[in-house]
């Protein structure tokens, strides 16, 4: 049964949904609409047919704002690399499969394909496949990668080679201390290919994995706990203020239950750079927290160097996390690029799925923002490029990625896998704001643009927003309070439909103003709002989890925390399934938290906190979603 609200409540959020799409209107002006015609010449795949036309153009593959930027000529030699993503020929199939594999009482209920069963259903034929391989070759492009599906080719050759393969020109830009390469035209590619995207063209593009500022250690205090809204917290005396829980604290908190630890489960982190760091960092931690050690994998990804520790905190942050709550699982796989930039990431993702020994549960604990149809309009917004040499809208918001992971990531679902990303560090905006080296910046502080990051906002992904943990530090453990943490990431997509799982939920209703590409179908319907669930973050400063970094003992924090908690808690959901397990985790969390008596049960509700232009409030909402976990009775009521 739905939970009732308030007439007070519902005025509430409806003017939440107005000051929403409010905000991004002045901000960006209309929504242009975009015929249909104009819209399939910009991004709509061709079919492989012989009458089609020669070549087709698509607008949308190039980086808006470049115009206020000087650029030069690169070296011809300059290596690139570049992903070309292929429309698969059936996704109204794909899409009423899926529904079977997640309606019981259905004969394809949770019979979950394997890769190979998804590939002859599903890819690409061969024959449009080698169209595409036998176009890169000509422009003496070397095929890297290919998967299962065919659905994404990964080329690598010069920048000359690029320019002849896509009829356009690299330039090479400047923006404060970051040196990036960007095509100045849109690419040009074969007619009779149904192309969807290329990634790759431009090396700005990227994710970001949020900020980690070391927090400081202290001793710690007896001193009542004040939060970050400004108050003390009620009953909150006597614990703290530097604080740090640990993998035994949470199985406490969130109610764990020892007769499954994730045995028999696998689980993977997407993650960039060198791995041995934090292979050994997690053998550490393992060791301090009386833990036995998780078998690792690792598996490379694309052609390297895999020598970058940049990211190393936020590695260690998600291995030693997802390890911590399904201490006794089977493996942890490391699927590692050499960077975050959209390419690579896409290779991450169809690595996994793609993967006959892929994990049932993966974790992203990066992001950038969602695709948006209008980028270039958002180049007038204050911190442009010519006014602030640092940063600007115009360039880092949107992505060439989405419409190609999006397919990717629904194959997963299918395979009966889940991703969990974090839902971001920057409130009810987007990260926006761009930073040397690693662009679109994902810092702890709100940047304004009321757009979702994505993967997190994808409906076939589990965003993972934050809070506020104290306990009481005794055996076992309890909560003392739990407050939304002020920088969570959340909100309502506006562009990206809510999904069927999520439609109904109450305190689900702000509506969508268009699609990413454009279009106005989906205008005034219930939008995909994230996060669905919500662990511990912390506060960046004086609440965290204990972690090893560096071989060193220190605090981890920030939505980065909380998703691979809940990627652990999940494998022992899984655990406890049997067989194939759940499948894709929102289609149970949703059925379980929109029933009022099952959701009361199996969540923790978050009701305190905000994260800007929303606040958390009794149920579902954009902060929290339906909180954190109370994982043996979400067990026992996901049977």
């Amino acid at each position: 049964m739905p939970v009732s609200r308030s007439r007070a409540r519902h005025n509430t959020r409806l003017g939440l949904a107005m000051i929403a799409a409010t905000a991004l209107m002045v901000a960006v002006g209309p929504v242009p609409v975009v015929s249909a015609s104009a819209s399939a010449s910009a991004s709509a795949p061709a079919t492989a047919t012989a009458s089609g036309p020669a070549t087709r153009v698509l607008r949308s593959n190039v980086l808006s704002g470049l115009g206020a930027l000087a650029s030069v000529a690169p070296d011809p030699a300059t290596p690139m690399q570049v992903g070309v993503a292929l429309s698969r020929p059936d996704p109204s199939g794909e899409a009423a499969l899926y529904q079977r594999l997640y309606q019981a009482g259905s004969s394809d209920y949770r019979h979950f394909l394997t890769p190979a069963q998804f590939n002859q259903r599903f890819g690409v034929a061969p024959d449009v496949y080698q169209q595409a391989v036998s176009w890169l070759q000509a422009a003496g492009l070397t095929i890297d990668t290919s998967v299962l599906s065919r659905d994404f080719v990964v080329a690598r050759g010069t920048v000359a080679q690029v320019e002849r393969a896509f009829a356009t020109t690299i330039g090479q830009y400047q923006l404060g201390a970051t040196t990036f390469l960007a095509n100045t035209s849109a690419p040009t590619v074969p007619g009779a290919l149904p192309v969807l995207s290329v990634v790759g063209l431009n090396t700005f593009q990227r994710f970001s994995a949020p900020a980690h500022p070391t927090p400081p250690r202290l001793a710690s205090t007896a001193a009542p706990v004040t939060n970050l809204l400004g108050g003390l917290l009620p009953g909150a005396t006597g614990v703290p203020n530097l604080f740090a829980t640990t993998p035994q604290s949470l199985w406490s908190v969130y109610q764990q239950p020892t007769s499954y630890r994730g045995a028999g489960q696998t689980m993977a982190v997407f993650g960039s750079g060198a791995t041995a760091g934090t292979i050994t960092d997690l053998a550490q931690f393992e060791q301090e927290n009386h833990l036995p050690a998780v078998p690792i994998t690792v598996r490379n990804v694309g052609p390297g160097p895999f020598t970058d520790t940049s990211g190393a905190v936020e590695w260690d942050i998600d291995t030693q996390a997802s390890a911590g709550m399904a201490p006794d699982a089977s493996g942890l796989t490391l699927y590692f690029g050499s960077n975050l930039v959209d390419a690579t990431v896409e290779s991450l993702f169809t690595t996994w799925a793609n993967d006959p020994a892929g994990p049932a549960q993966a974790n992203a604990s990066f992001g950038e923002c969602e695709r948006t149809p209008l980028d270039p309009i958002l180049l007038q917004l204050p911190g442009n490029i010519s006014q602030d040499p640092t940063g600007t809208v115009g360039i880092a918001l949107g992505n060439n990625l989405e419409p190609v992971a999006e397919q990717t990531l629904r194959q997963a679902t299918m395979e009966g896998r889940t991703l969990f990303s974090s839902s971001g560090d920057t409130g009810s905006s987007c990260p926006v704001v761009v930073l040397p080296v690693i662009g679109a910046g994902n810092g702890v502080l709100n940047q304004v643009v009321p757009l979702t990051s994505y993967p997190a906002s994808s409906p076939y992904v589990v965003a993972v927003g934050g809070t506020v943990l104290y306990t009481a530090g005794t055996t076992p453990d309890s909560r003392v309070a739990e407050y939304a943490w002020t920088f969570g990431g959340g909100g309502d997509s506006l562009l990206i439909s809510a999904p069927a799982y999520q439609v109904g939920t109450p305190g689900l209703f702000l509506p969508c103003v268009a699609t990413p590409d454009g279009q106005l179908t989906n205008l005034g319907q219930p939008c995909r709002g994230v996060p669905d669930v919500a662990a511990q973050s912390g506060d960046v400063l004086t609440n965290g989890y204990g972690i090893v970094a560096a071989g060193k003992d220190s605090q981890g924090g920030g939505t980065s925390l909380s998703s691979p908690l809940w990627m652990g808690m999940w494998a022992r959901v899984n655990q406890s399934a049997g067989g194939p397990g759940y499948g894709f985790a929102n289609e149970t969390i949703y059925r379980l938290g929109k029933n009022a008596t099952t959701a009361g049960r199996d969540f923790y509700d978050i009701t305190v906190g905000a994260n800007g232009l929303y606040a958390a409030l009794p149920g579902w909402d954009y902060v929290t979603g339906f909180g954190t976990p109370r994982l043996t009775n979400l067990i026992a009521d996901a049977r």
